[in-house]
C-alpha cells in the first residue's frame, strides 16, 4: 500500500494518533515521533533523524492549535506552526522525501458565504494569529517540491471530543454566526491515505458536502443525545474571546472529490452520528 519508511511527526494529537492507529490497521510500517522526542524548531534534531531512517514519506501532525492562548503565546505558536514546518520543508527537499502538512480554515479571512476554493487567496490576512502562523508554515510547505497539504476545520475525534461536556450542561451558548462543518480526525485520515496511495501532490481541502452553523451542530448533538440542556444562540462579536474568529470556515471539496474519483464526501451529520454511538463520548 504504501512503501517505504514513513516518519510520523506529532504522533499524540489529535490527527497524528488517528494515523497512527491508521497504519497500525493496515500494518504499515512507520516511526513516530512528538514533541518529547523530537524538536521540529531544531533543524539539527530534524537532520540526524532524516539521516537515520531516510524516509520515503514525512508527515507532520504536530500544530500549536490553541487559538486564544496563540494571542498571547506568539512566539511558541509561530515556532511550531511556521518555523518547524520550513525546517521540514528544507529538509525533506534535501533527503528527496514526500512531506505531508495539515493546514487549516483559519488561513482565510472569513469574509463572505461561499465555500473557499484552494485557489481563493488567503488576503486579507487571517482573523488571528493562529490563522497567521499556520498560514506561514503551509506556504513554506508549498515550497517543497513533493508536498502534499491538507486544509481542515472543526476536528473532532478520539483525542477531542467537542461535545462530551454538554451532557453536564443546564445551558449552552453555541454560535450561530460562524459556518463550517465538524469533521472527523477518522475521515480525514482515510482520505489521506487514500491521497499517498495516489502519491497525490499539491494543496487540498478536506470538506463534507454540507455545512451548518455551531448551533446547528449542537442541536443535532443534544437531540441525538436526548439531552435537556438549553442552547441559547450567541452572536461572534458579542463573546469576547481572545482571539477574533472568521465567520466563513465553509471549504470546498470540489478538487479532493476529482482527486479520489467519488461522486460525494457525504454529509458531516453521518460522521458525527456514529461517532457520538459508539462509546468515544463516554
Amino acid at each position: 500500500m504504501i512503501s517505504g519508511p514513513v516518519l510520523l511527526i506529532g504522533s499524540n494529537g489529535l490527527l497524528g494518533s488517528e494515523i497512527a492507529s491508521a497504519f497500525k490497521e493496515h500494518q504499515i510500517s512507520f516511526v513516530e515521533k512528538n514533541s518529547s522526542s523530537l524538536d521540529i524548531t531544531d533543524p539539527q534534531a530534524i537532520a540526524k533523524v532524516l539521516e537515520a531512517l531516510k524516509p520515503k514519506w514525512i508527515i507532520n501532525a504536530a500544530a500549536y492549535t490553541d487559538v486564544d492562548k496563540a494571542e498571547t503565546d506568539r512566539e511558541r505558536a509561530r515556532l511550531i506552526n511556521a518555523v518547524g514546518p520550513k525546517h521540514l520543508a528544507e529538509l525533506a527537499t534535501g533527503a528527496n522525501a514526500r512531506l505531508i502538512h495539515f493546514s487549516t480554515d483559519y488561513v482565510f479571512s472569513g469574509e463572505g458565504d461561499k465555500p473557499w476554493t484552494e485557489m481563493d487567496p488567503t488576503k486579507p490576512v487571517p482573523r488571528n494569529w493562529y490563522g497567521e502562523t499556520k498560514l506561514m508554515g503551509e506556504k513554506a510547505v508549498r515550497n517543497h517540491p513533493n508536498h502534499l497539504v491538507v486544509r481542515v476545520q472543526w476536528l473532532y475525534g478520539k483525542k477531542k471530543n467537542r461535545f462530551a461536556g454538554l451532557k453536564s450542561r443546564e445551558k449552552f451558548s453555541p454560535f450561530v454566526d460562524q459556518f463550517g462543518a465538524p469533521t472527523w480526525s477518522r475521515d480525514v485520515v482515510k482520505a489521506v491515505l487514500a491521497l499517498i496511495v495516489q502519491e497525490a501532490t499539491g494543496l487540498f481541502h478536506f470538506a463534507y458536502d454540507d455545512f451548518a452553523s455551531w448551533m446547528d451542530v449542537y442541536q443535532f448533538v443534544k437531540e441525538e443525545w436526548h439531552l435537556p440542556v438549553k442552547l441559547i444562540p450567541a452572536r461572534t462579536r458579542e463573546v469576547n474571546l481572545p482571539a477574533q474568529r472568521p465567520l466563513n470556515g465553509r471549504l470546498a471539496n470540489d478538487k479532493l472529490k476529482r482527486q479520489l474519483k467519488v461522486q460525494s464526501l457525504g454529509s458531516w451529520k453521518t460522521s458525527l452520528k456514529e461517532f457520538l454511538h459508539q462509546g468515544q463520548h463516554d
